[in-house]
């Protein structure tokens, strides 16, 4: 199939004829391009803020985490790790932010949960509170492990049973100080084979 009109489609405004006819020196160029540059070197820390901004503070991440899994006492530094974890995606910083806000109207969990299925945010809630529990998130880069002997999911248990491990006595057993007297670790006798 062959166009009638081909060779003047070629002379265009699109194309590259146009081209030719702009007279820009090399240093025009490049000063233009030191100028954009710098521009947007001036304006990156202002956008910055902007996108940290839309994410809760450690201090509001950690009220909403008490209000979300309703315990009193939360640590701190596993608050922080979560809040980094899920704070590398930008919706799910978003979203954190939406929840936060959504915290105020509610008195329970309950009330977080049925505010934040309303808002669309459950999704988040519900990686929040994940987080929390099993004491892993996972991010784009893979799965991180922000808390191990802390997470939730051993509370429950945390006077009778040991967190899962390797070591009879649980995890870093040795760090424990020995009971008044004791100089050492006793010995088994007799020794089981």
């Amino acid at each position: 199939m062959r166009y009638e009109n081909a060779e003047s489609d070629l002379a265009s405004p699109h194309t590259n004829d146009n081209l030719s006819s702009l007279n820009i020196s090399r240093r025009a160029l490049l000063g233009g391009t030191a100028f954009a540059l710098g521009s947007l070197a001036l304006h990156a820390p202002a956008m910055a803020q902007t996108a940290s901004a839309s994410a809760p503070t450690p201090e509001q991440f950690l009220a909403l985490s008490k209000r979300a899994t309703d315990r009193a006492e939360l640590s701190e530094v596993t608050s922080k790790r979560i809040l980094d974890a899920l704070g590398e995606d930008a919706s799910t910083a978003g979203g954190l932010a939406a929840l936060v806000g959504m915290m105020n109207g509610a008195k329970s969990a309950a009330d977080l949960k049925a505010a934040a299925v309303a808002g669309g945010q459950d999704k988040t809630l519900t990686a929040v509170i994940s987080a929390w529990y099993t004491g892993t998130i996972t991010t784009a880069k893979g799965p991180v492990v922000v808390a191990y002997k802390d997470a939730l999911m051993y509370q429950s248990t945390a006077d009778g049973l040991v967190v899962p491990t390797y070591c009879n006595k649980g995890p870093m057993w040795w760090r424990n100080t020995l009971p008044p007297d004791v100089t050492r670790t006793p010995i088994n006798k007799p020794e089981v084979l």
